[in-house]
C-alpha cells in the first residue's frame, strides 16, 4: 500500500475522543452504519480537492507507518488544504460568505436543504470562531471542526422530506444530540468498492 493511501485509511479510521458516558453502544445501537439522511455535504468539489490535498500531505510523511499524532496533524492539514483550495479560508480563519455561497449553490437543487444549510453554517463559524485559539500546529484545526460541526447539524436538521424515519435512525439521533462528539453515520461505499485498495474510478 502506497504512503498516501495508508495515510487516508488512517484517518478515516481515527475518530474524535468521546467522553467515557458516550463510548457505550446503548440497547439496540446498529450493528452496521444506517442510511438515515443522504446529506448534501461536504460538496463534491471539496471529494474532488480532498483526493489532491491527501497525495499532497502523504508525500510529506516521513513514517511508513504514521504515528496516532502524526495521523491527527494530517487529518488537520488535509482539511485545511482543501478549505484553502477552495477559498473556504483565509490564512487559518474560516470565510464565512464563501462558504455559505458555495455551499448553498451545492444545494441549489435541493430546496429543503436551503434552511438547515444556512443555520449549519451560521452556528458552526459562530461556534468556532468564538472559541479559545488553539495551540500552535502545523496546521489549525478550524476547517477539520467545521466540517464535524456542519455534519452533524445537517444530519441532526435533516428535512423530514430526506429523513429514513426508522427506529435505528432515531435512536442514532437521539444519541448524537446526547454525544456531541458522534458524528454522522458514514455513507455506503462506492458500488463495487470491496475495501480493497482504492476504490473504483
Amino acid at each position: 500500500m502506497n504512503r498516501p493511501l495508508l495515510l487516508l485509511t488512517a484517518v478515516l479510521t481515527v475518530g474524535s475522543g468521546q467522553q467515557e458516558d458516550c463510548k457505550t453502544a446503548p440497547a439496540g445501537w446498529p450493528r452496521r452504519p444506517p442510511q438515515c439522511c443522504d446529506l448534501p455535504f461536504p460538496l463534491e468539489g471539496m471529494k474532488k480537492e480532498f483526493g489532491s490535498c491527501i497525495r499532497q500531505i502523504g508525500n510529506r510523511q516521513s513514517s511508513a507507518v504514521p504515528t496516532a499524532q502524526a495521523v491527527r496533524d494530517a487529518r488537520l492539514c488535509i482539511e485545511e488544504c482543501v478549505y484553502k483550495g477552495l477559498g473556504f479560508m483565509d490564512e487559518h480563519k474560516l470565510n464565512k460568505d464563501q462558504l455559505l455561497e458555495q455551499l448553498k449553490k451545492g444545494i441549489a437543487d435541493k430546496k429543503d436543504w436551503t434552511k438547515p444549510m444556512e443555520g449549519a453554517v451560521k452556528r458552526c463559524h459562530e461556534t468556532i470562531t468564538k472559541r479559545e485559539t488553539p495551540q500552535e500546529a502545523a496546521c489549525q484545526d478550524s476547517a477539520h471542526e467545521f466540517t464535524h460541526c456542519a455534519m452533524r447539524e445537517l444530519f441532526l436538521n435533516c428535512p423530514a422530506s430526506e429523513w429514513n424515519n426508522n427506529d435505528e435512525c432515531n435512536l442514532v439521533k437521539s444519541r448524537m444530540q446526547a454525544c456531541p462528539n458522534i458524528p454522522p453515520p458514514p455513507p455506503p461505499p462506492p458500488q463495487g468498492f470491496r475495501g480493497q485498495g482504492p476504490p473504483p474510478q
